[in-house]
């Protein structure tokens, strides 16, 4: 199977997560990662003006599912996709530190998987919002792929 681009990546989040692809650009890919941005909206916002938690899991969750995707790709036949071993990853385990207040503006996510096997793929992720270096959250995430 070939790597995916952000190209290729936003358009597969398009046609098969309608639901959330209006929030995430996918910015980067590759060298066992990616970058994914997430659109700021009031609605992810809790009282007292921060990004809620739940939004940064998800970005979270997403960051480290593309860059599995990215490495995976999603087969060969597009109308088989949904049966392909990156598209069926699922996330089995995901931890989260939050690590100072999120300003309200676009989080930018940087993803990199430590082991990509065949049943098991390990990753992480560091969350910081638009225009700042300091992180406001890390997560190492364990995801299972189904059998090829």
């Amino acid at each position: 199977m070939k790597r995916l681009s952000p190209e290729e990546i936003n358009s597969f989040f398009t046609e098969h997560f309608a639901q959330v692809a209006p929030d995430y650009v996918i910015e980067a890919t590759g060298d066992m990662g990616a970058r994914v941005r997430q659109r700021f909206s009031e609605r992810r916002l809790r009282p007292g003006g921060t990004v809620s938690g739940p939004s940064m899991f998800e970005l979270a969750d997403v960051a480290i599912y593309v860059a599995i995707l990215a490495e995976m790709g999603v087969g060969d036949d597009p109308a088989r996709v949904h049966l392909s071993q990156g598209a069926l990853t699922v996330t089995t385990n995901l931890n989260i530190n939050f690590l100072r207040k999120p300003e309200a503006v676009d989080l930018i996510a940087d993803a990199r998987l430590m082991k990509l096997g065949r049943r098991l793929c390990v990753g992480e992720v560091w969350l910081r919002s638009e225009g700042r270096e300091d992180p406001v959250a890390h997560a190492t995430a364990t995801y299972s792929l189904p059998p090829a």
